[in-house]
């Protein structure tokens, strides 16, 4: 049943989120409503609500809450589903619901009844898996006048708080041991684990800097609607939506190995664009962002012994003709980064071509122009030539990963809200000189120097001190950062807000 939408779009998807809960009356009204009229009188085996530690009746339950988030957030979008019995196992620690396979048979029964659009999956045999997709399933009109009518807010519902946040990760190969790729990129596995005292360690971590996060309003305040468009690598466009319960975040770990990766991961700040990022308020208050100078480069120099603290990306001289100055500048950045990341030249100029705008020179160097670049920057820095396109990079996020976990852990410790974007962190104006001290602190705990801080907009404090010293810089900064940061709140902001304080103010908090 297609009613007035358009066909599935396969692409437009997110997986299956099956961690969502809430004990709202009317999400419980409609629950009951589907499984007694709809579900219960087509199960197959024995239908009863007290069937292991996930019942049915509660999976339906599940399955309804994500399909409705995902409706509010995008009524076109789609939801990916795995028929195959091993995404379901209910000793995963990822499964932290004990979802069982009963999933599929319910959602079936909702297609059947015409609740559900349905679009089968496909397995891609002649391109290495490229284009192989799960099942999507979408609300068919006859559900979205379901959830239209129903009167509950989106801090309604909550992520279970059982929901595994230390992740270990690495990806599919065939018999072969060829990558399995969807859409070009590698599919990535769940990997089992035994835990230790470093897991608990740090799940125990997420768990406090999670339930700071759930404490504490993050919104962008320039957004009259509450989600932001962000063209994706393939073109196609995503809705980010800004909302309370986009605020989850857990530690990823690469290549099955405990010592790669491990940053952050889950928060909306780090799918919006820096130029949205410096419109996030916490609390109703403006933030600053701040990060670290070139860190993996400043950590492969502080291995070799040597702390430098200049710009390292300008060559001081222009290299290559096409590009002015600045444009160098940037340019040279992104190719030592992507240099760091990579395996070899080849590998990282195809990836910095591919990081270009489609209409920018930067996008037409050629590998000569790319090779002198990289060659001088090396010329100025040798002591970083065995850092560069020798897949270092997975390497120095696990590095960077632990700076930020010494570095929230302080804040947390003081109930302070602090975002992480991977190097850099918001937080609010006033605790700025407090990040920067735990960031200094932070840097010499992990690898034993003090690295380069830096920030775009002055702190609440160095407002404050510039109005003795330098009355119309104070007014300059005074006005720009807080007066027309205050002016940017849109109406649809302060509805936001003003709702969230009134639920706060009859909720449990």
């Amino acid at each position: 049943m297609q009613d007035n939408l358009p066909p599935i779009d396969p692409w437009n998807s997110t997986p299956l989120d099956v961690h969502k809960w809430s004990d709202h009356p009317e999400i419980n009204k409609l629950v009951d409503e589907l499984w007694l009229q709809v579900v219960e009188p087509e199960l197959t085996g024995s239908n009863s609500n007290n069937q292991g530690k996930c019942p049915p009746k509660r999976q339906l339950k599940i399955l309804l809450l994500d399909l409705y988030v995902n409706w509010v957030e995008d009524a076109e979008r789609c939801i990916g589903v795995s028929r195959n019995n091993n995404s379901y196992s209910v000793k995963s620690r990822y499964n932290a619901l004990h979802i069982s396979k009963k999933i599929i048979e319910i959602l079936d029964i909702l297609v059947m009844r015409e609740y559900l659009d349905y679009l089968n999956g496909s397995h891609d045999r002649v391109h290495n898996g490229a284009n192989s997709r799960t099942s999507r399933i979408r609300p068919t009109l006859k559900l979205h006048d379901k959830f239209a009518s129903l009167n509950i807010s989106t801090y309604d519902i909550q992520y279970n708080q059982n929901q595994e946040t230390v992740i270990l990760t690495d990806y599919e190969t065939d018999i072969e041991g060829n990558y399995t790729k969807v859409k070009g990129k590698k599919k990535r596995l769940l990997i089992e684990y035994e835990d230790t005292d470093f897991t608990n360690d740090i799940r125990r971590d997420l768990d406090a800097y999670n339930q700071l996060l759930q404490e504490n309003y993050i919104d962008i305040v320039t957004l009259e609607e509450p989600f932001v468009v962000r063209t994706k690598e393939d073109g196609s466009t995503q809705r980010v939506r800004i909302d309370q319960s986009k605020k989850f975040v857990r530690r990823i770990f690469s290549r099955a190995d405990w010592e790669c990766n491990g940053r952050f991961y889950g928060g909306f700040w780090q799918q919006v664009g820096s130029e949205y990022r410096k419109h996030i308020y916490i609390n109703d208050s403006p933030t600053v962002e701040v990060d670290f100078k070139g860190l993996h480069a400043a950590i492969l120099s502080a291995e070799k012994g040597i702390v430098y603290d200049g710009d390292r990306y300008d060559l001081g001289t222009i290299v290559c003709p096409r590009l002015d100055r600045k444009q160098q500048r940037k340019a040279v950045k992104l190719l030592v980064l992507t240099a760091i990341n990579a395996k070899d030249r080849k590998s990282a100029f195809g990836a910095f071509r591919k990081a270009q705008p489609s209409d920018s020179t930067e996008k037409t160097l050629t590998d000569n122009e790319l090779d002198l670049l990289l060659n001088t920057f090396l010329q100025r820095f040798p002591y970083l030539e065995d850092g560069i396109c020798s897949d270092q990079g997975i390497r120095l996020m696990n590095v960077d990963s632990n700076i930020t976990n010494y570095i929230i852990n302080k804040f947390v410790e003081l109930q302070k809200p602090i975002l992480s974007v991977h190097d850099s962190y918001i937080v609010d104006t006033r605790d700025v000189e407090l990040l920067r001290d735990c960031m200094t602190e932070a840097s010499v705990n992990v690898v034993g120097v003090d690295l380069a801080a830096e920030q775009e907009i002055p702190s609440y404090s160095q407002i404050m001190a510039t109005r003795s010293q330098d009355y119309d810089a104070y007014l300059h900064f005074f006005k720009t950062v807080l007066v027309e940061g205050s002016q940017q709140k849109t109406d649809g902001y302060y509805s936001r807000y003003k709702q969230y304080r009134t639920y706060i103010e009859g909720s449990d908090y």
